[in-house]
């Protein structure tokens, strides 16, 4: 048997011999495809706790759009496009509309290179602003969050928009609970400081998919409320790309309404724990950095016995993420170690090496990506390999008894679920 896991922009092959016990854990797909725009004009005139967007975008003089990071390129460069014409027909002053990208220092990405991505909003007359979470200059304190005292320090010039719009993708997420909604403020268009001290909720608390009363998940909801985050457009889609909803109007309950659906999407159910399971993070954008490629362990250590294996398959193009991820891997021995040294001495990155050691307790992981493997053995503690075949070989000496192979082709949007039966 053989079978294509998703490797960077492309994919990996992976033979299966017929003596293996194999279970593939697919989350749901879509059948039917809604039409982008006529279904966003349908949501946006009837919004969910909201006035129609009409109504609201003709009442104000200015407007600023939040888009999230682009995970569906195609997708998201459509919903701009239709959101645009909404505004243009509707506001008295469509010249007067800011589109805000979040880009790290680290990135090197130009204003040109993001309005390409973006499907050339410029090109419309409307203005392209690049949010970097490392510039003070372009920041305002907004208060602090009541549970968690969080500082909040937004974008100035999404502040002064009279009408604040998020536009976002709804999935699972391992440290979020879920994309989407409230990211829009944190971390989008928030400052380093209001992004670390929500991180560090992340590195001492509890964490989990569609988990949404998770002390960061409250900070980033009250974050989002003290920025004004006034209507959002989300969309749902499968784990194949596939549109299945779209979601708008008030930034707490339309996106609740969301995550509902995108928790349907994301259920995957299975028979059995298995010794080995073999997860893809899903390609690009999800595999650029180990970083972000971490989350897929998260349904993968749901389908193992306690001392399994898992075979990681993340291209990683020799990133491997924050200062504080290598730091926490490096210089720490144990999830108990980071715990204590966060609450005086954190770093962002050290959230998603506690969860990293809290797998390695565990689980043996075997990481097939373009990493060296020197770094990934010494440092991070697992087995190295070029490809998914030698990834199984590896997994497979590592065990006594390996007949039963979990595969998940799409870790980040699986949420398995052992079935009764």
């Amino acid at each position: 048997m053989r079978v294509d896991l998703r490797y960077g922009e492309g994919s990996l092959p992976l033979e299966l011999s017929h003596r293996l016990s194999i279970e593939q854990i697919v989350p749901q797909t879509v059948t039917e495809h809604p039409n982008i725009a006529s279904e966003l004009l349908r949501v946006l005139e009837s919004p969910i706790d909201s006035q129609p967007f009409s109504q609201g975008v003709s009442e104000v003089g200015s407007v600023a759009i939040v888009v999230n990071r682009i995970e569906h390129q195609e997708l998201m460069e459509e919903f701009l496009y239709s959101l645009l014409n909404s505004v243009e027909t509707f506001s008295f002053n469509p010249d007067n509309v800011s589109i805000i990208y979040p880009v790290a220092s680290d990135e090197r990405l130009s204003k040109t290179e993001v309005d390409e991505l973006l499907g050339n909003p410029e090109s419309r007359g409307h203005q392209l602003i690049l949010h970097n979470p490392d510039t003070k200059t372009s920041l305002k304190l907004v208060g602090e969050t009541p549970t968690h005292s969080t500082p909040v320090h937004v974008n100035e010039s999404y502040l002064c928009a009279d009408m604040k719009i998020g536009l976002s993708e709804i999935r699972p997420d391992v440290f979020y609970g879920a994309t989407g909604g409230r990211m829009s403020v944190i971390p989008s268009v928030s400052g380093k400081r209001t992004i670390n001290r929500n991180a560090k909720l992340r590195a001492t608390r509890n964490i989990g998919q569609f988990n949404m009363e998770t002390p960061s998940c409250v900070d980033m909801l009250e974050t989002s409320q003290l920025a004004g985050l006034d209507f959002i457009v989300n969309s749902v889609s499968d784990w194949q790309g596939n549109l299945a909803h779209i979601v708008a109007g008030d930034p707490y309950s339309s996106w609740k309404t969301g995550v509902e659906s995108a928790a349907r999407l994301a259920r995957a159910d299975y028979s059995k724990r298995a010794d080995i399971a073999i997860v893809s993070a899903g390609g690009n954008p999800h595999d650029t950095s180990l970083y972000y490629a971490i989350d897929s362990l998260y349904p993968a250590l749901e389908v193992t016995e306690h001392g399994g294996s898992i075979v990681l398959v993340a291209e990683c193009g020799g990133k491997v993420g924050p200062k504080g991820f290598i730091r926490g891997m490096s210089e720490y021995s144990s999830e108990d170690e980071i715990l204590t040294a966060v609450e005086t001495n954190f770093e962002f990155g050290m959230e998603k090496a506690r969860f990293f050691w809290n797998v390695l307790s565990s689980r043996k992981i075997v990481i097939c990506s373009r990493l060296r493997e020197s770094l990934v053995e010494e440092r991070l503690h697992c087995t190295a390999v070029k490809d998914p075949q030698e990834g199984l070989e590896a997994a497979q000496s590592m065990l006594a008894s390996s007949k039963k192979v979990a595969l998940l082709n799409d870790g980040l949007r699986s949420t398995p679920k052992l079935s009764n039966h």
